[in-house]
C-alpha cells in the first residue's frame, strides 16, 4: 500500500512537469479574428482584454481546460480550445497540432487508478503500450481490500480507442488475467484461491494536459469458480495516465 501512495505523489506531481512548455512554443501568434482573454481560468471569470488577429502573446503555463498567457503586460487565461488558432513564431503548424504531434510520438504510458471492486476498496497500477492512436495493449496489477477478504487482480487488456481526438475520448477494452483471493479467518485457516477471469471494459480519457491524462473507466469481469455458476463482478476506477 506504501508503494501505491508513492506512485500517486508521483503521479500528482506530474502535472506540473508534464505542463511545461517548450521555450520555442512560448511565443506564439494570433491566427484568429478574436481571442477572448479572462482573469482567472474559467468561464465565470470576466473578459478584460481580447486579442486581435496577429497580435503576440507568451504561453506561461497550462491548467485543466485554460492556458494562463501573457499579454500587453498583464497575466490572463484563455481557453486550452484556442490554441488551435495560436502559432509559434515562424511555425506552419498550431500549438495544438504540435502536441499532438509530440503526443503521437509517445508510445508509453504509466498509470494509477483507484475505485470500487465487488464492494471493496480497489487500487491499480498500470503500464501501456500504443501501437497507434486507437490501439493499446495494458497490463495491470491490483489491489483490493474489504472486510471478509483481500485480493489481487493482474490483468492483460487490449484496447480499442475509435476517436483519439475527441476531447472525451471513449474506449472499449477485452482481455483475462486472474484473480488471487486471500479470505480473513481467524478460527480456520483457509488456502488462497486462483481463479481465471475474462474482462470487458468501457472507459473514457479527458487530456489534462499535453503528456497527463484523466480517465474514467468501467469493468466488467467474469470470474470462472470451481462450482457451476461463475461469478460476475463490477469495477469503478478513476485515474490518471502519464505518457512519456
Amino acid at each position: 500500500m506504501r508503494c501505491c501512495w508513492l506512485l500517486l505523489l508521483a503521479l500528482l506531481v506530474a502535472p506540473a512537469l508534464a505542463q511545461q512548455i517548450t521555450d520555442d512554443e512560448r511565443r506564439v501568434i494570433v491566427q484568429k479574428e478574436y481571442i477572448d482573454l479572462r482573469t482567472g481560468p474559467g468561464r465565470g471569470y470576466p473578459v478584460v482584454q481580447v486579442a486581435l488577429n496577429n497580435d503576440r502573446l507568451q504561453l506561461l503555463k497550462q491548467r485543466t481546460g485554460w492556458v494562463k498567457v501573457q499579454y500587453r503586460q498583464q497575466q490572463l487565461w484563455l481557453a486550452a480550445s484556442e490554441l488551435d488558432y495560436l502559432y509559434p513564431v515562424g511555425a506552419e503548424q498550431s500549438v495544438a497540432a504540435l502536441w499532438q504531434a509530440a503526443q503521437s510520438q509517445r508510445h508509453w504510458q504509466l498509470g494509477l487508478a483507484a475505485g470500487d471492486f465487488a464492494g471493496t476498496s480497489y487500487y491499480q497500477l498500470s503500464g501501456s503500450y500504443l501501437f497507434s492512436e486507437v490501439v493499446a495493449l495494458e497490463l495491470s496489477a491490483g489491489q483490493g481490500s474489504g472486510q471478509q477478504a483481500s485480493s489481487q487482480q493482474y490483468l492483460l487488456q487490449l484496447s480499442i480507442s475509435p476517436w483519439p481526438h475527441w476531447q472525451l475520448s471513449p474506449y472499449i477494452a477485452l482481455g483475462g488475467g486472474v484473480l488471487l483471493t486471500r479470505p480473513r479467518t481467524v478460527l480456520v485457516q483457509t488456502p488462497e484461491r486462483r481463479s481465471p477471469l475474462a474482462t470487458m471494459e468501457l472507459g473514457v480519457n479527458y487530456p489534462l494536459t499535453e503528456r497527463l491524462q484523466a480517465n474514467l473507466r468501467y469493468r466488467r469481469t467474469l470470474v470462472s469458480t470451481d462450482r457451476d455458476i461463475n461469478e460476475e463482478t463490477n469495477t469503478w476506477l478513476i485515474g490518471l495516465r502519464l505518457a512519456f
